[in-house]
This record gives C-alpha cells, structure tokens and sequence, in this order.
C-alpha cells in the first residue's frame, strides 16, 4: 500500500478588492513544514511571507502519519457544496508510488475543519495560522479579542 510522502495544499483569496488579493500555499512532508503568501500588492500592511522548518522529531512524524491518514479520509468525501466567489482550495498529494492527487474544491476552509485543526498544530508557535488554513473558529478569536 502506498503513503502519502508529500501534502501541500494551497489557496487563493477569492474576490475581493486587489489590496487583500492572495495566494499561498502550505507543504507538509514527514520532517518538514513550510509556508509562503503571495499577495497580490504587496504592500506594508500585507507583506509576502515565507517560513520553513525541518525537525527529526518523532512526535511530529506521528502527527503528520494522523494528518495523511485525515486526508485519505477527506478527499473520499463527496462533496456537496459549491462556492463560487471564494477561492479554490487545491490539494496535491504525493504518493511513495510516486502517483499523485489533484483536486480543488470550491468550498470554505470550515469543510475541512477537523483536518485543518490537526495541520495548524504543527505551525509553529512563532507564526501566523496560514490563510488556507483560516477557518470560522479563527475568526471568531479575532472578533472576541
């Protein structure tokens, strides 16, 4: 049986007006996490971001195993809604086989929920929670502080 070896999911703003435009992306691997935002107008209030790390630590190969096994699961769903005027959000996935998986879905962040919470454990503490990772519990911490 084949396992995941390389996960990167990657996400767009939508419509909205082009100060706020984006696109970023997140790669996760069995030792590694990186981050980049690409803003459309990079200015000073939205500013391009990238962050790499890399660790031998077993506890996070243990998450990423969970995570992969939550992807597996997630991309069988069917999924039933649509959105049309927010950004696809596109995972591509790379197998020990080296066959790979492809799929954008044009749904909010909260639809993958449960997956994204797992993921955003393994941002380090230092940084932001990555845009495609947003989902409305972010939200509603920023509007309750």
């Amino acid at each position: 049986m084949s396992t995941i070896e390389r996960i990167v999911i990657k996400g767009a703003s939508g419509y909205c007006c082009s100060d706020e435009a984006y696109n970023d992306n997140i790669t996760i691997t069995p030792e590694s996490i990186s981050y980049e935002y690409t803003p459309f107008l990079e200015s000073e209030v939205n500013p391009k971001r990238k962050w790499s790390y890399k660790t031998n630590s077993r506890l996070f190969e243990m998450q990423y195993e969970q995570i992969a096994s939550m992807i597996s699961e997630t991309i069988k769903k069917e999924v039933l809604e649509f959105c049309t005027d927010i950004g696809g959000i596109e995972f591509n996935i790379t197998y020990s086989d080296k066959t790979k998986f492809k799929e954008i879905y044009w749904v909010t962040g909260d639809y993958f929920g449960e997956l994204f919470a797992a993921i955003k454990s393994l941002v380090p503490t230092s940084e932001d929670t990555p845009a495609v990772l947003m989902t409305s519990d972010d939200y509603e911490e920023e509007n309750s502080l």
